[in-house]
């Protein structure tokens, strides 16, 4: 009897053995079909992550390209309004460059003294008449074009400054005021006035452009100009203010004159300063590039 019971629970717990076994068995097929599924799906996820990835790298490719292109399309555009704005900027020039011409009297850089004709009509647009303090008081009014006024105030009010004494003695004059000192010159020197006088229509004097200059000690008086500390100072400053001698030693068309000196504009006076040359000296087609500068 105690044998059989023996038999009975060795038999149950084999039993229960290996009922666990079994259920031991279905949990790992369980747990390993959980890992497998769970490998699959980690695998998936890993491959689309990989794809997502790639897709995501070739979208920031393309996204690149596009901004880039987008970028040398600005590029280009800013390029294109800079070539407009140089464009613009030239047109501008040209048409501010147009209407300083259109405004400005052609006559006033022509070769005149035997070359260039001025007809009885013509006259400055404006004249500005000189105070008492810059000119010779010989009882006559001088007087000179408004436009010049100011570079010839800047030219004597430096040379005071430098306490250099240069009068006015003439400024402006008319053809018929030419025509009637021609006429007193020939009455005296007869054809020996023609070296040292313009015929009426043709003197500088005319433009309102043209000064003579003299100093105290000469009384009034021309000559001997060359020798005063006026004429020095003259030969060195005039330039910065616009005025050229017209008539220097050895040109073909007067005789000498120290004292006549003409208003060209500061670039041509500039350029002819440096250069030793004079106004005379040059091309009419290469003086007429100035003339839209003449009052710059």
């Amino acid at each position: 009897m105690e044998h059989s019971k023996l038999l009975y629970a060795l038999a149950v717990l084999a039993v229960a053995q290996l009922g666990a076994s079994y259920y031991m068995y279905d949990k790992i097929t369980t747990l390993n079909t959980a890992n497998i599924e769970t490998s699959n799906i980690l695998t998936g996820l890993q491959t689309d992550v990989t794809n997502n990835t790639e897709t995501t790298e070739q979208r920031i490719i393309e996204l690149s390209d596009s901004i880039y292109a987008g970028q040398q399309d600005v590029e280009d555009i800013q390029d294109a309004l800079k070539k407009y704005d140089r464009s613009f900027d030239k047109l501008t020039d040209s048409v501010d460059d147009l209407e300083k011409l259109s405004t400005t009297d052609p006559e006033l850089l022509q070769k005149y003294s035997k070359v260039y004709f001025l007809n009885e009509h013509y006259a400055p647009a404006d004249l500005t008449a000189l105070d008492d303090k810059y000119i010779y008081d010989n009882g006559k009014e001088v007087s000179i074009s408004s436009e010049v006024w100011p570079y010839l105030e800047d030219l004597l009010d430096e040379a005071r400054d430098d306490r250099v004494d240069i009068l006015v003695l003439s400024g402006y004059r008319s053809y018929d005021e030419q025509s009637t000192l021609k006429g007193m010159y020939t009455s005296t020197y007869g054809v020996g006035a023609n070296t040292f006088s313009a015929d009426q229509g043709y003197s500088e004097h005319q433009l309102g452009t043209t000064v003579d200059f003299t100093v105290t000690g000469l009384n009034g008086a021309l000559d001997g100009f060359e020798n005063t500390e006026a004429y020095n100072w003259l030969l060195k400053n005039a330039y910065k203010y616009g005025f050229t001698m017209s008539y220097p030693e050895g040109n073909e068309y007067y005789e000498y004159e120290p004292w006549h000196w003409r208003f060209v504009g500061k670039d041509l006076a500039r350029y002819l300063f440096k250069n030793d040359e004079y106004f005379y000296d040059l091309e009419q087609r290469e003086i007429d590039t100035y003339l839209i500068e003449l009052f710059d």
